[in-house]
C-alpha cells in the first residue's frame, strides 16, 4: 500500500508540501497540485480521511444510527441517507446498533473520537439524551429525543386519523391497532391516539395490541396476528404500525380462508416497495421517508456551519389506497 511518503518521492516534493494539499493548509501551486494528483492517481494512493479529520478538526463523515439495517424501514432510511449525505460531498458512518444501548452509546463515543461533521438518530432506545456527549450537531428522525436535540417526524396523529376514517368509510364494524411498543417514547405512537380518536367519536369498537421490541428486529408477528383472529372473529378492519405487519397478516389471512378486502381490511403504514410487490397490494399511509432523510442531512451541514434550524419539523402523510381495502 502506497504511503504519503510514496507520493510525495514520486512527484519530487516534500511530503509537508503533499500534506498542505491534501489539508488545504497554505498554498500549494496548481502545477505541484496536478503533479501531486499525478503521483497519487499513478500509486493508488488512497488518503486517510479519518486521519485527516483528526489533525484538521473537521470532517466530511456523518454518522447514522439504526436499530436495525436489516429492517425493511431502516434500510430506506440508509438508503436514503447515504445518497444525500454523498451529494453534499460527504461520507457515511453507519452504525447499527441492534437496539442495545451499550453499543449505542460506543457508537457515540466512536463518532465524537473521529470527529463527525454530525450524527443522525433513528433509533429506538430509550433515555439516549443522557448518553450524547458529542461535539457536534445531533438530529433524530421520527422521534423527539429532548428539547435541545433537533427531531423530523411525519405527522403519526394524523397517520392515524386517516387510516381509522379510511377503514370506517369503507364498513368496517370493528377495528384492531397493531402498535410498535406503545410503552416506548416515541413519536410512532400518535398514531394510536389519533386512530383511536376516530374510533370513539363515531362509536366504532376498537382494539389495541403492541409488538414487542423481538418482534420489530425479527420481523416476525404471526403469534400476534393469530392471537387477534382466534380471540376476535368477528374483526373486519386492522390498521398496523407498519407495512410488514400488514403484509404478515395478509398471508395470515390467506391461510386462514378470509378474504381481502371482503371480510378484513387492512391498512399499513410506511409506504415501502413491499407494498406493491404483493397481492393484494396494501392500502397504507405513506410517509415521505426520502424528504425526511434529505432534510436531516441538510440539517446537519447548515448547523455545522452555524445556521440556525427548527427544533421540530413535522412532514405530511397521505392515505395510498390499494387492494387490501
Amino acid at each position: 500500500m502506497s504511503t504519503l511518503k510514496d507520493v510525495a518521492e514520486k512527484a519530487g516534493v516534500t511530503v509537508t508540501t503533499v500534506s498542505r494539499m491534501l489539508n488545504n493548509r497554505g498554498y500549494v501551486s496548481e502545477k505541484t497540485k496536478k503533479k501531486i494528483r499525478q503521483a497519487m492517481k499513478e500509486l493508488n494512493y488512497q488518503p486517510n480521511a479519518l486521519a485527516r479529520a483528526l489533525s484538521r478538526k473537521k470532517s466530511d463523515f456523518i454518522g447514522l444510527i439504526v436499530p436495525s439495517a436489516s429492517h425493511m424501514f431502516f434500510c430506506k432510511i440508509v438508503d436514503y441517507i447515504e445518497h444525500y449525505v454523498s451529494k453534499h460531498g460527504y461520507k457515511l458512518l453507519l452504525c447499527n446498533s441492534n437496539l442495545e444501548p451499550k453499543k449505542e452509546i460506543e457508537y457515540f463515543n466512536m463518532l465524537s473520537a473521529n470527529k463527525v461533521a454530525g450524527v443522525i438518530i433513528a433509533s429506538r432506545t430509550q433515555n439516549i439524551d443522557k448518553n450524547i456527549e458529542i461535539d457536534a450537531p445531533v438530529i433524530s428522525i421520527d422521534r423527539v429525543i429532548s428539547p435541545v436535540i433537533p427531531s423530523i417526524c411525519s405527522d403519526n396523529y394524523q397517520g392515524g386519523v386517516l387510516a381509522a376514517e379510511h377503514l370506517i368509510a369503507k364498513g368496517c364494524k370493528k377495528l384492531v391497532h397493531i402498535s410498535g411498543s406503545s410503552n416506548l417514547n416515541m413519536d410512532a405512537n400518535k398514531r394510536f391516539f389519533g386512530f383511536k380518536e376516530v374510533c370513539e367519536r363515531k362509536g366504532v369498537p376498537y382494539i389495541v395490541v403492541d409488538a414487542t421490541e423481538d418482534q420489530f428486529l425479527s420481523m416476525h408477528y404471526e403469534d400476534i396476528i393469530n392471537m387477534l383472529l382466534d380471540k376476535h372473529p368477528d374483526i373486519d378492519g386492522i390498521f398496523t404500525s407498519n407495512d410488514i405487519i400488514a403484509a404478515q397478516a395478509i398471508a395470515i389471512c390467506k391461510r386462514r380462508n378470509i378474504k381481502i378486502p371482503d371480510q378484513i381490511k387492512i391498512v399499513g403504514y410506511d409506504d415501502i416497495d413491499l407494498c406493491t410487490l404483493i397481492s393484494p397490494s396494501i392500502t397504507t399511509i405513506r410517509q415521505s421517508i426520502k424528504e425526511i432523510c434529505q432534510y436531516a442531512v441538510e440539517c446537519i451541514i447548515y448547523k455545522a456551519d452555524n445556521k440556525t434550524i427548527p427544533s421540530n419539523v413535522t412532514f405530511p402523510v397521505t392515505l395510498i389506497e390499494r387492494e387490501t381495502t
